[in-house]
């Protein structure tokens, strides 16, 4: 039994059950806001889109008007249903408030501003920024389930941080779905609609008024004791993001419990989505609240390790397709070193990316990230198409600290020859052929120069082409023709 019926269960107030509180019509004022439409109604709120008539601009009001506890008076008043109720009304105004008081003091990009809270016809209200675009149920109804991995990710990313800000402040917002996300013109996706929110204890269990939206409610917050968290908006989001995948959102809770015939995403989504997303999705949607990720930052965490196996892979088939360049072109013989040509054609592109992901200024960590993803495996890799060509000649085992030093030393003449008018990486061609070559003649090292170059120049080609695909997320911006996709970077 939910609380309000248990709170209507004392009063036994007669008749039928009780309808949704009148609302506003337009043109209705309270203060300086004129009422210009409803946006909604749910089980404890009305919400209007209003104008300011001081400051001649839109905003959007929450009115406290909890259903089957009050009705509308002469004058526009809220009154309890019953004597009874009362208490419970005034409880409920006071909570209200000291919701709206938390959440109007943070601030963030990617949820909406509460830019005040006042009472007046005996109720409490709060007044939001009103953001214009397009909602993400209107992308899901044109786009239907054609989102790829980079679109789902240009709109979680920004809204995992917000919700972030959220729960950090102590609130869950308790009502994300797609209809609560405004896609703003530049693309920035942003949460609206803070009327459900309600502060939290990680640690306890605090009987809570039953609001929900069925697809995207997990059990817990379908019982008035239910123990509500971070993982009750983080299902949430793994109900938008199935929506996303699959075009609809996912059986009510409810259902689930007695029957649970979901489909997981990694059976809907296999081979258009990213696996790692799709099981972060699953893990999402488990009803035992325990199961879910225990927080945001496990979210993020999660992408920003999607991002890793992706430049991962771009260092891998850099480092195998450099060596499967320059020996299609080089003939064995005992005055090239393998061990030293394998060196670097480990570290350039760790080198490399390091250069474009600092945009000109690698920083150490990022270095020391991308260093850890040419491990033994790729160097034997390489290796063993040297031996398989018949190379033999080693200068000693090539280790990881020998692949380290020399990650150094060709990383400072790289960074030398990029400060060059012309890139020719003429520093970090001679110092290969001081490592790489013995007893060579001026032939043998203008020839190796010359093909160094052209398996450098491939490599550099190659690198930026699959970082520009990897590491982009695609948004919708407003155009003067409507709504297009775009890429934006998110280096």
């Amino acid at each position: 039994m939910g609380l309000f019926d248990k709170i209507l269960g004392q009063g036994k107030p007669a008749g039928p059950t009780f309808q949704p509180t009148t609302p506003f019509a337009p043109g209705s004022r309270f203060l300086e806001y004129e009422v210009v439409k409803v946006l909604g109604r749910g089980g404890f709120g009305i919400t209007y889109l209003c104008r300011d008539r001081n400051l001649q601009n839109f905003c959007v009001i929450k009115e406290f008007a909890p259903r089957g506890l009050v009705a509308r008076g002469n004058g526009g008043d809220l009154k309890p249903i019953c004597p009874v109720l009362a208490p419970r009304f005034q409880e409920g105004k006071r909570e209200f408030l000291a919701e709206v008081r938390r959440l109007a003091k943070f601030n963030h990009p990617n949820i909406v501003r509460v830019t005040r809270f006042f009472e007046a016809h005996s109720t409490a209200y709060f007044a939001m920024s009103f953001e214009t675009g397009l909602t993400l149920r209107d992308l899901i109804l044109k786009r239907g389930s054609n989102f790829a991995d980079e679109e789902i990710a240009g709109i979680a990313e920004p809204l995992f941080q917000g919700v972030l800000a959220m729960h950090m402040a102590g609130l869950v917002h308790r009502d994300i779905k797609p209809d609560n996300i405004i896609v703003r013109g530049d693309g920035n996706p942003v949460l609206i609609d803070l009327g459900a929110a309600v502060q939290f204890q990680v640690d306890s269990s605090t009987e809570h008024q039953v609001i929900a939206t069925p697809a995207y409610a997990p059990p817990e917050q379908l019982m008035p004791g239910g123990r509500l968290g971070p993982w009750t908006d983080i299902y949430a989001i793994g109900a938008t993001l199935y929506e996303l995948v699959t075009g609809k959102p996912p059986l009510p809770a409810p259902n689930r419990l007695r029957e649970d015939s979901l489909r997981p995403a990694v059976e809907v989504g296999q081979g258009r989505i990213s696996g790692r997303l799709l099981h972060l999705i699953d893990s999402a949607l488990s009803l035992d609240y325990s199961e879910r990720p225990q927080s945001i930052e496990e979210f993020l965490t999660a992408f920003a390790a999607q991002d890793d196996l992706t430049l991962k892979g771009v260092i891998r088939d850099t480092s195998l397709k450099m060596t499967t360049h320059f020996l299609n072109l080089a003939k064995p013989n005992d005055g090239l070193l393998r061990d030293e040509l394998v060196a670097f054609f480990v570290v350039f592109p760790v080198i490399d990316l390091s250069w474009r992901l600092g945009k000109g200024i690698p920083d150490k960590a990022t270095f020391a990230r991308l260093f850890s993803f040419a491990g033994a495996d790729l160097r034997s890799a390489c290796e063993n198409e040297f031996v398989r060509k018949d190379f033999h000649k080693t200068r000693g085992m090539l280790s990881e600290s020998s692949l380290r030093a020399r990650l150094e030393e060709y990383a400072a003449s790289y960074l030398l020859d990029r400060q060059q008018e012309k890139w020719t990486y003429e520093l970090l061609r001679k110092q290969l052929v001081r490592n790489c070559l013995v007893q060579a003649t001026p032939q043998d090292a203008t020839g190796f120069l010359e093909l160094i170059g052209d398996v450098i120049d491939r490599a550099r080609g190659r690198i930026k082409k699959e970082l520009d695909k990897a590491l982009t997320r695609v948004v919708w911006i407003k155009t003067e023709n409507g709504w297009r996709r775009e890429i934006k970077e998110v280096r």
